[in-house]
């Protein structure tokens, strides 16, 4: 017990530091290494999360950023945006690539925590810092969905072109979420989760966007 508990504290401290360290002086870089400019705003504020909980915190405009806990399968949250009125979409999904596998917006226990190696987590996974796009309206969402669908699963070259074109118009914005916390659970069990953690989230919005969405609708 006494060497589970040593072992818990070191991964926390861990963590802790890699976050700190990993936030930039000034702002955050963004997707892909985009830095912001004088045209964007930032909206920020820190949460934290429980096994088995979700969070949610509401942005202005009345969009709603949560992460929504994974039960099933392995263990994690996910992050998503939406609208309260449309609460099964997901504004995130639809502009963050890659749009197969591994993707930022999963945060699952075996991206940090592996068995034997356990602290170590996966090579191959996103780590504390994670870099994500979002729309801002249904009808931005809607076009994303379906512009992605037929690039996903095209019925010719020249349609997923064609999807492509358009998937790449829509207007979106840049999300960054930064663990600085991580308490990990079932420490010397086949079962390795994550029982909390403490993040900041950064979201950067255009002040001057054009508006494709139509009057009215739920936005930032």
């Amino acid at each position: 017990m006494t060497e589970e508990v040593n072992l818990r504290r070191i991964l926390v401290i861990r963590y802790f530091l890699i976050g700190v360290l990993l936030i930039p002086a000034g702002t955050a870089s963004l997707l892909r290494g985009e830095v912001s400019d004088a045209n964007q705003s930032r909206f920020s504020f820190s949460g934290e999360v429980s096994r088995y909980e979700d969070y949610q915190h509401e942005l202005p405009g009345g969009l709603v950023f949560t992460l929504e806990f994974i039960g099933y399968g392995p263990e994690g949250w996910a992050i998503r945006i939406f609208d309260p009125a449309f609460p099964f979409d997901n504004f995130c999904s639809v502009v963050t690539p890659p749009y197969n596998g591994i993707n930022a917006l999963q945060i699952y226990s075996w991206h940090f925590l592996e068995g034997e190696g356990i602290g170590q987590g996966s090579v191959n996974a996103p780590g504390e810092e994670r870099r994500f796009r979002f729309v801002t309206c249904k009808h931005d969402y809607d076009d994303a969905f379906a512009s992605l669908s037929s690039m996903l699963w095209p019925e010719s070259p020249e349609a997923k072109q064609a999807a492509t074109v358009v998937h790449d118009g829509i207007p979106c914005e840049n999300g960054v979420l930064r663990i600085t916390e991580l308490v990990p659970g079932g420490i010397g069990s086949d079962s390795a989760r994550i029982d909390y953690i403490v993040f900041d989230v950064d979201l950067f919005i255009q002040e001057n966007i054009t508006d494709s969405c139509s009057t009215g609708e739920t936005g930032i």
